[in-house]
């Protein structure tokens, strides 16, 4: 006896728990479970590719910012000379600090846009500032 009336208030109890707690079976809450496994492939993917697309673009970037500061400091930002010894003495670091730089930039934005929109364009590509 005592073992039925157990068994049947833990079936209540069971019954009446799952009522109170909200349904998570909504569309939104399974597609994104589903697609999990997805968006995080698709974040390493975007990241591995991203590192060195980030090291050559903004190497670009900073060799050529370097090259400008040193000419500058040389006396003229857009003198012909200037710029020569500008791009012999700034130009390696500003490819390797940008270079650094585009390598966690990258990286960054792979993981980033990876996660939002996994194996799309804009997850392997930068957009211009």
């Amino acid at each position: 006896m005592h073992k039925k009336l157990a068994s049947s208030f833990v079936v209540a109890a069971a019954l009446v728990g799952t009522i109170v707690p909200p349904s998570l079976a909504d569309g939104d809450t399974f597609q994104n479970i589903c697609q999990f496994p997805v968006k995080v492939l698709g974040s390493a993917t975007g990241a591995v590719i991203g590192c060195p697309e980030g090291a050559v673009k903004d190497g670009t970037k900073g060799a050529k910012m370097a090259t400008k500061w040193v000419a500058g400091k040389l006396g003229n930002e857009s003198g012909q000379y200037q710029m020569w010894f500008g791009a012999i003495l700034g130009g390696p670091f500003g490819i390797a600090g940008g270079a650094t730089y585009g390598c966690f930039d990258g990286a960054w934005h792979g993981l980033k846009t990876g996660y939002d929109k996994p194996f799309t364009k804009d997850s392997f590509t930068f957009k211009e500032d």
